[in-house]
């Protein structure tokens, strides 16, 4: 696979107190990349800190081998497209419409969309199975349709990187599973690198190829899906003793143990 994006020993401090540590990985095309790790563990500081909206206090961030301190917003936008965890209804325009705003970083300045933005943006949805939102209010359809909305955005943005915020936040049981599944899927076929801040290890133990933990702001360990994703790690990183169940020949979920002794 190609090498995309390289994080090199990042550091970032919020008032004098360090929330990132010496964090080093590297992200290949085609790649889908669970980051895990607790409420307050800088899950969230690293994915803004790879979208440049956090400026680290020492290290390097590379994409393609070049270091995107030197990057502008633009420059940024067109390499690196962010699906945030909240939004808020600010959008009181169309779900096209709001896909279309993903195109801004290729407009000239004061240039409106053209046929073929729009024709992107359709084409996006229709990635996503979810054509039937085009012309629905943004702010009238439900949170997994907005995910599902931001994730189009992120795709008529054409970048070959993809950093999603915790993007089943919010999402009902049936939507999480549904917008993972599509996530993987574009991670697959658009060869594109995808990094993932999530809660649930389930969800990264079914869903990514690799993962990050990271605990109280250093990484705990990193590495494949299969040689990271076990009984002891998960209890570590979440402070938990967990059982680990086998679900198939690949797949295992993780529970705490008080859960199935209660049960």
């Amino acid at each position: 696979m190609d090498l995309i994006l390289e994080c090199r020993s990042l550091c970032f401090a919020y008032n004098g107190d360090n929330i990132l540590n010496d964090i080093s990985f590297k992200a290949e095309a085609g790649s889908f990349c669970a980051v895990l790790g607790r409420n307050g563990s800088g899950k969230t500081t690293l994915i803004h800190c790879l979208n440049k909206i956090l400026t680290p206090v020492s290290g390097q961030i590379l994409i393609h081998d070049k270091d995107i301190a030197s990057f502008s917003r633009n420059d940024i936008a067109r390499e690196i497209s962010l699906v945030p965890q909240e939004h808020l209804d600010i959008f009181p325009y169309k779900v096209i419409d709001v896909i279309v705003m993903g195109r801004a970083p290729f407009l000239k300045i004061a240039a409106s969309p053209d046929e073929n933005d729009y024709e992107i943006a359709v084409n996006a949805l229709k990635e996503l199975n979810a054509e039937n939102l085009a012309e629905k209010n943004f702010n009238r359809i439900s949170g997994g349709e907005r995910q599902i909305t931001l994730l189009a955005r992120a795709l008529a943005q054409a970048t070959k990187i993809m950093l999603l915020d915790e993007p089943t936040n919010h999402l009902d049981f049936n939507n999480q599973y549904h917008l993972l599944s599509s996530i993987k899927n574009l991670c697959r076929s658009k060869g594109l690198s995808i990094i993932a801040s999530m809660h649930d290890p389930n969800m990264a133990a079914i869903f990514a190829d690799d993962v990050i933990m990271i605990k109280d702001g250093n990484i705990m360990v990193q590495g494949s899906t299969e040689s990271v994703m076990i009984q002891k790690n998960i209890s570590k990183l979440y402070d938990t003793d967990t059982s680990e169940i086998n679900i198939n020949t690949t797949k295992k979920f993780f529970l705490p143990n008080y859960i199935i002794k209660d049960c």
